[in-house]
């Protein structure tokens, strides 16, 4: 028996509602494809930059470069290799990051948008009203 009568009464709560399953795969889809799109259109765009110069920075182009120490481990050797093979890949890294930053901010933005015209009301019927109060200038 309970300390507080209520409880034992009142009987098991009830679990919140999870997320839909449709939405969780979205989620999961949108984590894998967003990256990958920002990947190629990175790749693109440091192509188109190259070939119609546009001043980026030096220390992007090129061929990445890899510690001596690397080469030593026998398991890295053929992606080292693979790396070392992709032309400009710090600039498309840089440029991947930054069309991953804004797909992501456009994507949060229309969700938030379409949230708020199709979601729930913003007051449950257990809350009460917002208060309609009018403050006035202040006058010393």
């Amino acid at each position: 028996m309970t300390k507080y009568s209520v409880a034992s009464t009142r009987g098991r709560t009830q679990r919140p509602e999870q997320t839909h399953a449709v939405w969780r795969g979205i989620g999961c889809l949108l984590m894998i494809i967003v990256p990958v799109i920002s990947w190629f259109l990175a790749a693109e765009t440091v192509r188109w930059g190259v070939e119609h110069r546009w001043p980026l920075p030096y220390q992007l182009m090129g061929y990445p470069v890899m510690p001596d120490i690397l080469w030593k481990v026998p398991g890295l050797v053929p992606g080292l290799v693979f790396i070392q093979d992709q032309q400009n890949l710090y600039a498309t890294i840089a440029i991947a990051v930054a069309f991953v930053v804004i797909a992501g901010g456009l994507i949060s933005y229309f969700y938030s948008l379409i949230y708020r015209i199709a979601g729930p009301s913003r007051y449950g019927p257990l809350d009460s009203p917002p208060p309609n109060i009018r403050v006035g200038r202040y006058k010393r």
